[in-house]
């Protein structure tokens, strides 16, 4: 059995999203996925523009603390939980979710005609595929998860472990994979509802 929020959980975690967003991506057709429900809401297509945006950042940010000496550990098959407080704001984030916050300007997705879909898949899973090689490199060097505190790289007075990193970056991606389905269901609610009138 794997323990929750060890090496080998984490690495599980980014595996499945890859996987869950090539399977939801593959079914979705161009026009929907660069269609938006309305105008104060993503599309399909910002929705994943947006977790690459926001996992390039703290990938970026972790890889630049693992070549600085992070804290190491004996036991590297042990969990590694957050604290409680993280913990809590990794919940918030998890669908289904009713209170939205605003996105913050470097995290902003990009106009949407830019996007392509198959692309941006490549691009996410790449991200996944990413995440799971850092955790494999920080595996291979005995790093501890929870030893060595980051400082967030928008909000420099936070400071969050590797495990809590990952943590968010995982909540976070789960809730805007759940916003990007309910974003298809609405347009294909609002398709049959034109197309029966």
């Amino acid at each position: 059995m794997i323990l929750r929020y060890s090496y080998d959980w984490f690495i599980q975690q980014f595996e499945q999203a890859g996987e869950t967003a090539e399977t939801f991506l593959l079914s979705v057709d161009e026009a929907h996925f660069l269609q938006s429900p309305s105008a104060q809401q993503w599309s399909i297509a910002e929705c994943y523009h947006h977790l690459i945006k926001f996992g390039n950042i703290y990938h970026r940010n972790l890889d630049r603390r693992l070549s600085g000496n992070p804290a190491t550990t004996n036991d590297i098959d042990q969990d590694f939980p957050p604290r409680w407080f993280w913990k809590k704001v990794a919940d918030f984030f998890e669908p289904p979710y009713t209170f939205k916050m605003k996105t913050v300007s470097p995290m902003r997705p990009d106009a949407v005609s830019r996007y392509n879909r198959l692309e941006l898949l490549d691009e996410f899973i790449n991200l996944q595929e990413r995440f799971v090689s850092q955790l494999r490199y920080a595996r291979k060097e005995s790093v501890s998860l929870r030893g060595t505190k980051v400082p967030h790289p928008l909000l420099s007075l936070l400071r969050l472990t590797f495990s809590e990193y990952y943590l968010l970056t995982l909540a976070h991606q789960r809730r805007h994979q759940w916003q990007a389905e309910q974003t298809l269901s609405a347009l294909e609610e609002s398709y049959d509802k034109s197309a029966n009138t």
